[in-house]
């Protein structure tokens, strides 16, 4: 390097270093993690100032745990390896917070339910320990709906997480204080679980983007360390979440221990989308529509061919799929038993506090698909066998839909009834149906998911899911960053 290069990298580094908290809680985890290699800033710096927006904004209701001592030691220590010039991991020193269904050595692991208060697992989750060996740093565990049991976040025993947009609105769930506390800003990255759409429907919600992995034919990710929820073992499976595509690629590249994906060229890509009669339903909000579609019209001029393709073809592929088994409750008592032996299935269903959860579990038992593991594998193939047909057909390489289809609700007050709805169009209809009506085909068919911001209505994050055939993370989230560029990240909520 000479000397004009010498003092210009020292001037821009001054510069970094005097940087308000305000703008450090601003920096993407890709350009914190540079910065902290590069010794810009400090580890220490960063984390106090992401601190610092913790406690500015507690009213969000966005942690259920947080060791700030830990969170400081962990940044000093890299920084202490940074000063004796040992080399960094890809995300040594950023943030991150874990759902609180996912195992973190030294937290409770509570799936924000009353009778999980005193379970400590031994060790972390699989994607966690990921995440610790390249350096990221636990900042917190995240708030969420009872056992994932919902849409909306609103946990009378930790608090109801709030939306940072709009402080008397649903962040969305089951990971709504991932997704808050992405958006609030206070951490730049963020583990959430996604079984019918628990990463990606509060990611809409947020304004943040959220991916679900492929679950078929094999799991992206490693289900090791999670707390189970309704659906069968190959449904369910965490998810990144961050404020960008490229940091949730950054962030899944770690936790798969794959390669970064390259944007693609949107020319040539042919993008299903829904077909006219999609826009004009009555349960679409009419705002949620249109900011949808200009932001299609956007990626159209970008040169994106947009295909019309009825979605309800595939949602009648997907709908004779298991989605939640008969044997629900058995498999969360046998992962009692085995974890926290000291907890009977009864006495969970007996401490639980939200309404809407209780009544579910209280309700009869559902009878239906007795079919073995296997049996069900083999109706799974054939309908990812026919759903590939479908693209194949349409010449299509990935769909595009409004994720969820109306924004954040308001917050009921007194908690969540046992069956929560909202009125659309002058109509009312049941929340987690409505929100959850085109996030549930990709887990049935295994398929990855990626949801980004679409633009804002009236002030409210909208969401754009993309979804892709299994298999075809990689790709989906090549086409999520060049769509990325076109669409424009929203600007931070005004809290």
């Amino acid at each position: 390097m000479n000397r004009r290069d010498f003092t210009l990298s020292a001037l821009a580094i001054a510069a970094v270093r005097r940087k308000p908290s305000s703008e450090l809680v601003d920096l993407s985890a890709r350009d914190a993690a540079r910065h902290i290699r590069e010794g810009a800033i400090t580890a220490e710096g960063y984390a106090t100032a992401l601190l610092r927006q913790y406690r500015l904004h507690r009213n969000l209701n966005v942690a259920v745990a947080l060791h700030e001592s830990n969170v400081l030691e962990s940044a000093r220590a890299v920084d202490r390896s940074r000063r004796r010039g040992e080399a960094l991991g890809p995300l040594a020193g950023v943030p991150f917070i874990v759902k609180d269904q996912i195992d973190v050595a030294g937290y409770a692991t509570t799936a924000g339910t009353p009778a999980l208060r005193h379970y400590f697992p031994s060790g972390n989750a699989v994607a966690v320990e990921k995440l610790l060996h390249s350096g990221a740093i636990v900042f917190a565990k995240a708030n969420m709906h009872e056992l994932a049991y919902g849409v909306t976040s609103s946990n009378p025993t930790f608090g109801f997480v709030r939306n940072p947009y709009d402080l008397d609105r649903i962040p969305g769930g089951s990971s709504g204080g991932t997704a808050a506390a992405l958006a609030a800003r206070i951490v730049p990255l963020g583990l959430g679980e996604d079984t019918g759409g628990s990463v990606r429907i509060p990611a809409g919600f947020c304004g943040v983007c959220g991916l679900r992995p492929s679950t078929w034919p094999q799991k992206r990710y490693s289900d090791a360390g999670l707390v189970p929820g309704a659906a069968p073992d190959d449904t369910q499976t965490i998810g990144p979440m961050a404020r960008s595509v490229s940091d949730v690629a950054l962030l899944d590249a770690v936790v798969s221990q794959s390669s970064e994906p390259q944007s693609v060229d949107l020319r040539g890509v042919r993008l299903g989308v829904p077909s006219e009669d999609f826009w004009a339903d009555k349960d679409v909000d009419h705002g949620v529509a249109v900011t949808v579609q200009a932001a299609l019209e956007s990626l159209r001029e970008a040169g994106v061919t947009l295909v019309p393709f009825d979605l309800r073809k595939v949602l009648a592929l997907a709908a004779p799929l298991t989605f939640i088994p008969p044997d629900e409750r058995a498999r969360i008592a046998a992962w009692l038993q085995q974890h926290v032996p000291g907890v009977t299935l009864q006495d969970l269903v007996r401490q639980m506090a939200s309404r809407d959860v209780k009544a579910i579990f209280e309700a009869p038992a559902q009878t239906g698909d007795s079919r073995s593991a296997a049996e069900r594998a083999q109706q799974r193939s054939a309908a990812v066998e026919a759903y590939g047909r479908l693209y194949r057909e349409a010449g299509i390489v990935a769909l595009a839909f409004p994720n969820p289809p109306i924004p954040a609700p308001p917050i009921a007050p007194n908690g969540d009834p046992a069956d929560p709805q909202i009125e659309v169009n002058g109509h009312r209809v049941p929340v987690i149906s409505l929100v959850g009506r085109y996030t549930t085909f990709a887990p049935r068919m295994g398929a990855p998911g990626l949801t980004l911001p679409a633009g804002l209505s009236a002030g409210l994050p909208v969401g754009l899911e993309l979804e892709a055939l299994p298999g075809q993370d990689a790709w989906l989230l090549s086409f999520g960053l060049a769509c990325e560029q076109v669409l424009k990240p929203l600007p931070a909520p005004a809290l």
